[in-house]
């Protein structure tokens, strides 16, 4: 196995503890790609990011309690403080909530049951981000009373993240960018009580009802054929239905509702509208969908090198630099997660099965 992989049950300190204990030097590693990136790319010092996050310990501990109790655990086995671990777990918050980037990034694909070869559900997804965060994914096992085990894909340090649960849901992940974000519920633990619910109807009441602190586009599937992406801001969301066809997603908001109301702003355009053309073209009129054939889709070149399949470009400096740090396959139906370890046109995806 290439990601580092952990098991994690018990009280939410306990699990936290053998996250933190077994991740401590990817932790470590992440925090120092932090302080680089909020610094060069978003002009925020860590110092700054620090005293921010503060503010989101009792959003979280009013709706789930037992993530900030799995957050000391992960503070306590890594060798930093609670609020550290919250700085992480606020990320997307701290940098694209109130200052947009100048980059897009990632690609989603869900497929329906009725054009993929098995007749499954497949929802897929390539992960684009800055290149200097390679090397810190973890795959979490988690078993958590109360709510669906899960199997989830982060980085090191992170309650929450893309993957499915034993309930046969899986969920995938967009960044977006919204005029104003408030103190709330961050995104990463939404994602995590989204796949802690044991349906998509469950999840997206879940995502509904939560007071969130930013926006996303949330990929939910499942093995009964259930296919939506919700798209959310602070105060408002819209739902994307499939009608049977293939729904893909980039990095800008497709909501008519949303995108005439007074949230939704786009933070780039160099490639999330090129993107979703091109994943759109090559899943159409498909019937026959496979992992294999999402993987190569999820490889193309189109672009390049801001294509679907995304590449460090040419005399960037190196933390401005982006490229797909893993591409995943998930069949809700089996509960399988394809992943790879680096871009999808060079590296080979591991099986992992939850059971």
């Amino acid at each position: 196995m290439t990601h580092l992989y952990i098991k994690m049950s018990g009280t939410p300190y306990e699990r936290g503890l053998l996250y933190g204990t077994q991740a401590k030097e990817l932790i470590h590693k992440l925090i120092e790609e932090y302080k680089l990136l909020f610094d060069k790319e978003n002009h925020i010092a860590w110092e700054t990011a620090y005293k921010k996050a503060a503010a989101f310990e009792e959003p979280i501990r009013a709706f789930r309690p037992d993530l900030i109790e799995e957050m000391k655990g992960i503070a306590d086995g890594a060798g930093i403080d609670l609020q550290t671990v919250l700085v992480l777990n606020c990320r997307s918050e701290i940098m694209f909530t109130d200052i947009p980037s100048n980059e897009d990034a990632c690609t989603v694909i869900g497929v329906p049951p009725e054009v993929s070869k098995n007749g499954h559900t497949l929802l897929a997804q390539n992960w684009d981000w800055w290149t200097v965060g390679e090397g810190t994914t973890v795959l979490l096992e988690v078993e958590q009373e109360g709510y669906a085990k899960s199997l989830i894909v982060t980085e090191a340090g992170l309650v929450g993240g893309k993957g499915l649960n034993e309930y046969g849901v899986a969920l995938s992940m967009n960044a977006m960018s919204v005029n104003g974000g408030k103190v709330g519920v961050p995104l990463q633990v939404v994602l995590r009580a989204a796949l802690s619910c044991s349906t998509v109807p469950k999840a997206i009441d879940c995502i509904a009802k939560c007071p969130r602190a930013g926006c996303a586009c949330v990929g939910l599937a499942s093995w009964d054929g259930e296919l939506v992406m919700v798209e959310y801001a602070p105060n408002d969301l819209d739902i994307l239905l499939s009608d049977g066809k293939a729904l893909c997603h980039t990095n800008h908001w497709q909501s008519l509702k949303m995108i005439l109301g007074p949230e939704a702003r786009n933070y780039s355009y160099i490639s999330t509208f090129t993107r979703l053309d091109r994943a759109r073209r090559l899943t159409k009129d498909k019937k026959k969908l496979t992992p294999k054939k999402l993987f190569a889709i999820l490889s193309d070149h189109a672009g390049y090198p801001d294509g679907i399949c995304r590449h460090d470009g040419p005399d960037l400096p190196y933390y401005h630099c982006h490229s797909s740090l893993w591409s995943m396959v998930i069949d809700t139906v089996t509960r399988t997660l394809y992943i790879t370890d680096g871009t999808p046109c060079k590296a080979k995806p591991e099986k992992y099965v939850l059971k």
